[in-house]
């Protein structure tokens, strides 16, 4: 055989892939503004060098980088990751495809099918894919399928992932029938399905005598394809997703004569895409937990400190900032007093004195000068300035003076804030799905306990809990059906052991996060206090109703962060009725602290973000400055001693 012959024959058996590396999207701006998501920074590592690493690991040989945005940076990142040796240039070669008119992936599909690039079946990844599956298996699975059923077009990699699954993604909701060989027949998104019912052709069930509804699955967004898969891009203009491609297919079937099938990931096989900043918190976390061993956090890049909080090289922290459940980038000042948790500050930051950073991104070069508040799904892009003793929550800000913005909007020369339409779908614009992001946490299977980390497992999504970000009108069910449970057990005397268990049911049942589990049950509680009257009798009446559920408070009250849940809590019910005077929250208060269900710390920091113009702070005040003033005749009885 000549040498020709055999450089021809290795070609045809490469293994390649696809990377598609832009999203089509806004998910995330204002910081996709300057960076682009393949470099999306994630534990001080851009997205794509998970990718590349994963597909190295996996077994792929040649990778097609599609880039229809910031090309040069990206080249240069690839450039750099060459001369660099990093790991997956030992055994595969990438090669970057630029086109800049391409508006989505059916796009960038189509225009490679054009250049004639791959010769066989081959990877398709969606942007900010990582894993930690072998892709050789997958692959002469699919093409065993192939000579099986010649149809086949795309084998679509899933993950078991119950409701409580903490990388569940709510815009990614799927419900998938498939047949006993594992071919989808029916495919659906339940997002945008407000009326919750589906409908399904009755012939699935005719035709097929076992068929499985699946909705405990989550989208890998890795896909092994066919060499058909290009082409029926190209026949086909109005596949521009994935999701197009294969509803497109399962629908037209005796047309195009294709089929799709899938593959289900368990156990430790892990697979996950940044879609979006709830997803970008869910796999930041999970990298941290080495849920995807062997894709590690570098350790030589990165510290690892208490309270589950990661640092970049060359990043100063003053001894007194108190962080927890965040990431810090590299050469980033932390100044004195300053509060940071369950947010991501990137590379080459300034934050100073006394600032309060809580469930937000902070983009690189951005400076948060003294007493400023970011919080609450707060995204900063790049070089953003902070103004002294700036408020700013749930907002998307940028450097730069956008197009048609109001007076309003500017919070500063280098800060303004980011408007989005108006006139999209609450719960499909990107501003409330940064909102979520404020109410996401992540879990653990089970509650941690004291010792663990700083919080039950905080972090969003919601802000970032793997029980997915929730409707919000479920959080209004669960609420309901908390004060159901409370009311039908505090009047027939049954045990609290029990009625945790309906909380928890309810809790699976609606799919609402771990912090908002301990909010709405202290809610709950407070509020069934409220339905007798508030006379003489009344204290009486909310210390046995405290006494009765104590199981339950002693329960959901684990830790610190649960602690700042119940004062929220508490903050929550006082606020919304007007009738309740200081006396009632003194009372409530003194009795948690007295039970040790919330600490003096817990109080104090959480008595720190109350606006000091309100109502409610005046109320609270007195116990705080009782607390301290105990503090203080402590040390002095102390020192006395002494």
């Amino acid at each position: 055989m000549s040498k020709k012959a055999n450089e021809d024959m290795k070609n045809e058996n490469t293994v390649q892939a696809i990377i598609i590396a832009d999203t089509f999207g806004d998910e995330f701006i204002p910081i996709s503004n300057n960076v682009p998501h393949a470099l999306l920074p994630m534990i001080n590592k851009p997205l794509i060098d998970y990718t590349l690493e994963f597909l190295s690991l996996g077994g792929i040989e040649e990778a097609f980088l599609f880039c229809c945005t910031h090309v040069d940076a990206i080249k240069h990142h690839i450039r750099k990751s060459i001369l660099n040796n990093e790991v997956w240039t030992l055994t595969m070669k990438v090669h970057i495809i630029v086109s800049e008119s391409c508006r989505s992936l059916g796009d960038c599909l189509r225009d490679i099918d054009a250049k004639g690039l791959l010769r066989g079946s081959f990877v398709l990844l969606e942007p900010g894919t990582i894993s930690n599956i072998q892709l050789l298996p997958l692959i002469k699975k699919h093409n065993e399928l192939m000579k099986v059923d010649k149809g086949t077009a795309m084998t679509v990699i899933f993950q078991e992932a119950g409701v409580n699954h903490i990388s569940r993604c709510p815009q990614e909701e799927l419900l998938v029938a498939i047949n006993s060989q594992n071919r989808i027949l029916s495919y659906k998104k339940m997002w945008k399905n407000k009326e919750r019912k589906l409908d399904f052709p009755l012939e699935i069930f005719l035709e097929n005598p076992c068929v499985s509804l699946m909705h405990n699955l989550k989208d890998t967004h890795i896909a092994i394809c066919s060499p058909s898969v290009l082409p029926l891009f190209s026949d086909n203009f109005d596949f521009q997703t994935k999701d197009d491609f294969v509803r497109g297919l399962i629908m037209n079937e005796e047309i195009l004569g294709s089929t799709v099938y899938c593959d289900i990931l368990k156990g430790s096989r892990y697979g996950g895409a940044v879609t979006s900043w709830r997803m970008y918190q869910a796999l930041s976390k999970e990298l941290r937990q080495n849920w995807m061993y062997p894709i590690v956090l570098s350790r030589k890049k990165n510290k690892v400190l208490k309270n589950n909080v990661v640092v970049g090289e060359g990043t100063s922290i003053d001894d007194t900032a108190h962080l927890c459940n965040s990431v810090l980038g590299e050469n980033t000042f932390i100044g004195k007093n300053v509060r940071i948790e369950d947010s991501f500050i990137f590379s080459n930051c300034k934050i100073e004195d006394n600032v309060i950073i809580t469930h937000s991104v902070i983009g690189s070069n951005c400076v948060v000068k003294s007493k400023s508040k970011v919080t609450a799904g707060t995204i900063l892009g790049s070089g953003c300035v902070i103004e002294r003793g700036l408020f700013v929550e749930n907002s998307l800000v940028q450097m730069e003076e956008p197009e048609d913005y109001e007076e309003a909007d500017k919070l500063g020369n280098k800060a303004y804030r980011l408007r989005t339409d108006d006139d999209m779908d609450e719960d499909h614009s990107v501003k409330a799905l940064v909102k979520k992001m404020s109410r996401l946490h992540i879990q653990e299977e089970n509650y941690e306990s004291e010792e663990g980390t700083d919080g039950f497992s905080d972090s969003d999504e919601d802000e970032l809990s793997y029980t997915q970000s929730p409707v919000p009108d479920d959080t209004k069910l669960f609420f309901t059906e908390v004060i159901d449970s409370l009311t039908r057990g505090f009047e027939d005397n049954l045990l609290c052991d029990n009625l945790i268990l309906e909380i928890n049911s309810s809790r699976y049942a609606y799919n609402v996060t771990v912090k908002e589990v301990n909010f709405n049950v202290i809610k709950a509680i407070l509020t069934l206090s409220l339905r007798q009257p508030i006379g003489p009798q009344y204290f009486s009446h909310l210390s046995r109703l405290l006494s009765y559920f104590a199981p339950i408070l002693k329960n959901y009250i684990r830790n610190e962060s649960a602690m700042i849940d119940c004062l929220q809590a508490i903050e929550d019910v006082a606020t919304s009725n007007e009738e309740l005077k200081e006396k009632w929250v003194m009372f409530v208060l003194q009795y948690f602290y007295n039970k040790d269900y919330v600490s003096e710390d817990a109080i104090l920091d959480w008595f720190a973000t109350i606006d000091q113009k309100t109502k409610f702070h005046k109320q609270v005040k007195p116990f705080t400055d009782w607390l301290q003033e105990a503090e203080e005749a402590s040390s002095s009885d102390g020192g006395e001693d002494d």
